[in-house]
């Protein structure tokens, strides 16, 4: 990559907006964030203006970071100078004070969201829903389960293996089996993810019954979710 765009300078090719997106996001998701911070400067001292892509990336790296206090510096920044924020933003800012165990930042931040009418998708939802694993906040799974119910989200295969995890953690077990009945209400098929995560916590729990075998030949083939 960075050949290529040593390349570009020397033939007197200039790099663009998009190309500085694309270096931003090769530094900062490999962990080099002074790299990505010291060619965020140069393409502006270029002349290259950022855009709200731009700053969705420098808010996910340092999320993933855990650079909390740069983070809020992007997030200031972006509305001191009246960048909209959109659903990237706003998933990213979202996961972010999640993995960090904020659950007040990460609800406010969800609130803000349907405030400004920004539509929650699958990427929202799982990231909500591993945080309030994680801090095992089991009557706040169920709240998002009920705005789900609430709501036209078109729900995938991620945001229910999150579900599984997320239950499974708190140790709800029969909730974490009734996501099977949940994922047929929305015609999604349970892979080999859903049923090795139920596995793992059935057996940490030193349950291996009929359930777990069923998963077991459902992981294999040789069950389906009709069973």
């Amino acid at each position: 990559m960075e050949s290529t765009l040593l390349k570009m300078l020397s033939q007197n090719c200039k790099p663009d907006v998009w190309t500085m997106n694309s270096t931003l996001r090769a530094f900062g998701s490999s962990g080099q964030i002074e790299t990505m911070e010291s060619c965020y400067e140069k393409f502006q001292a270029s002349g290259i203006a950022p855009n709200t892509k731009t700053y969705n990336i420098l808010l996910d790296s340092y999320g993933k970071a855990k650079m909390y206090e740069k983070m809020g510096a992007v997030m200031e920044y972006m509305q001191k100078y009246y960048y909209s924020w959109t659903i990237v933003t706003y998933n990213v800012v979202t996961d972010a004070f999640g993995r960090a165990g904020d659950l007040e930042q990460m609800e406010y931040i969800f609130r803000l969201m349907k405030s400004e009418r920004i539509k929650p998708n699958c990427v929202t939802l799982c990231s909500v829903v591993r945080a309030y694993g994680r801090a095992r906040e089991v009557k706040k799974i169920k709240t998002v389960l009920r705005t789900v119910e609430n709501s036209d989200i078109t729900l995938d295969i991620v945001f229910f293996n999150c579900l599984v995890d997320a239950y499974g953690r708190v140790g709800c077990l029969a909730e974490m089996w009734d996501v099977l009945d949940l994922m047929k209400e929305h015609r999604c098929k349970p892979d080999k993810v859903t049923c090795t995560t139920m596995i793992k916590w059935f057996l940490i729990k030193r349950i291996n019954d009929h359930r777990v075998q069923y998963l077991r030949d459902l992981k294999d083939g040789r069950a389906t979710d009709d069973t």
